[in-house]
């Protein structure tokens, strides 16, 4: 019985040590996604080549004016929405306790399914650039219209709206766990409501207040890596 226990017990301990190791790392890269995340959007919006307006035919000429800076624009959004996408799915690991949980809960994923759309929706930004430099503006216009008003395009690109959902829910159930506190609910409900007002044509300002809405993310992975920094 002896010599079994010990078995067991040296066979065991590896295991743990292992598993241990493997949540470490995969805590460590959801909190340099949180933060790389909202960083790559910001530098994506940065970017974004101007527009006069949100039209259709301002927003072609604006993505067909500068191929450079609409592909850099959209990798860096494309990435960056997924990073934010994937790390959020971390973070109701930070919540002890029932406080805050399912607030937490939902908010991680329905943060999750909202950016993974929109990051897909990015590529649009390539074929809309493509028509607007080989088409007259008012065919690749038209182009555009036609495909957003297809069927089930909706069912895509309305997801948007969970990705706000679940970052409003997500700041809301850390701060009822205690994780962080009410002030990244506030910056984001702030820079949301400013999204309504500023006009699209001021480029960086716009930029400013779209990144400023993934803050509780970042709030976030920086009490991830405090969390595992407390536990080395």
């Amino acid at each position: 019985m002896t010599s079994l226990t010990h078995s067991t017990t040296t066979t065991t301990g590896p295991r743990a040590d292992q598993a241990n190791l493997t949540g470490g790392f995969l805590r460590r890269a959801a909190g340099g996604a949180l933060i790389a995340g909202p960083l790559l959007i910001l530098g994506g919006m940065m970017t974004c080549p101007p527009q006069a307006s949100d039209s259709a035919v301002d927003y072609i000429t604006s993505l067909a004016r500068d191929s450079f800076l609409t592909e850099l624009s959209a990798m860096l959004l494309h990435y960056g929405l997924i990073a934010c996408a994937l790390g959020a799915l971390a973070v109701p690991g930070l919540v002890r306790g029932r406080k805050g949980r399912w607030p937490t809960l939902f908010g991680a994923l329905a943060t999750a399914l909202g950016l993974l759309n929109v990051s897909g929706a990015v590529r649009d930004d390539w074929w809309r650039m493509v028509t607007g430099r080989q088409l007259p503006i008012d065919v690749a216009a038209r182009i555009s219209d036609t495909v957003d008003a297809s069927a089930f395009m909706p069912l895509w690109s309305g997801t948007e709206i969970l990705a706000f959902l679940g970052l409003l829910s997500l700041s809301v159930g850390l701060a009822r766990a205690g994780v962080a506190g009410w002030w990244p609910a506030a910056v984001f409900l702030g820079a949301f409501a400013s999204m309504m007002f500023i006009p699209v044509s001021m480029t960086y300002v716009v930029g400013g207040a779209f990144a400023l809405m993934y803050v509780p993310l970042v709030v976030a992975g920086l009490r991830t890596f405090q969390r595992e920094h407390a536990t080395v």
